[in-house]
């Protein structure tokens, strides 16, 4: 990975919003428009209580939303919703279709993967990921299948071994973000803490403030 595509990554990392649009506490055409001025970077389209039809119509209007923005819009999990938005980018976990699957089929999409030890950081290295999602860094209700808990210094001993842009993952808020400040991630992925905000727009800010 060449050093200008690893930083322009390493941006997008910096506040990466989970989307869970049955959360929010503002219609999605508000929503939207409030992160991204607060300072999110990547928007990652998961939703997987929606059916494939909603999470594919809510896509097209986020991507309408951020479309003169130099946003990352990702889908979780699902590689067919990703080309049928034209999204380059998709993010897949130990469950999910393998990242070298990927792409040996699509050598041009952006894949993330989910690490939580080192045998996935040894696939996310062999797959030539774009981007790691290390944790979970705290517990968390937003996942039904968790998996250990690695914490903040699991998070560090991890990124220590990869020079793979990393983001951490799990139960982030603005109670704890400041633990991961100094662990080397190029950011955090934030999921409740920005979509149950009444004000998304001041939460997202006060993200950026631990990793401007």
């Amino acid at each position: 990975m060449c050093s200008k595509y690893r930083q322009k990554i390493s941006h997008y990392l910096k506040l990466y919003l989970i989307l869970e649009t049955d959360m929010l506490k503002i219609p999605l055409e508000e929503f939207i428009p409030q992160v991204v001025s607060g300072g999110v970077t990547a928007i990652q389209l998961r939703d997987k209580k929606l059916t494939a039809k909603q999470r594919y119509e809510n896509g097209l209007k986020i991507k309408e939303f951020i479309k003169d923005k130099d946003i990352m819009i990702t889908v979780n999990d699902r590689l067919d919703l990703a080309l049928a938005l034209e999204i380059d980018a998709i993010h897949v976990g130990v469950k999910d279709i393998p990242p070298y699957v990927i792409k040996e089929l699509y050598p041009d999409i952006l894949v993330g993967y989910s690490c939580n030890n080192f045998e996935d950081l040894e696939v996310a290295e062999k797959s030539k990921v774009s981007y790691i999602g290390v944790g979970p860094a705290f517990l968390t209700s937003t996942k039904d299948d968790l998996r250990p808990l690695i914490g903040p210094d699991g998070i560090k001993e991890i990124i220590s071994k990869t020079d793979i842009p990393s983001v951490a993952i799990g139960g982030i808020n603005l109670q704890n973000c400041h633990q991961l400040v100094d662990t080397g991630v190029k950011g955090v992925a934030v999921s409740s803490e920005i979509c149950r905000s009444p004000n998304p727009y001041e939460t997202a800010k006060k993200f950026r403030e631990f990793f401007p």
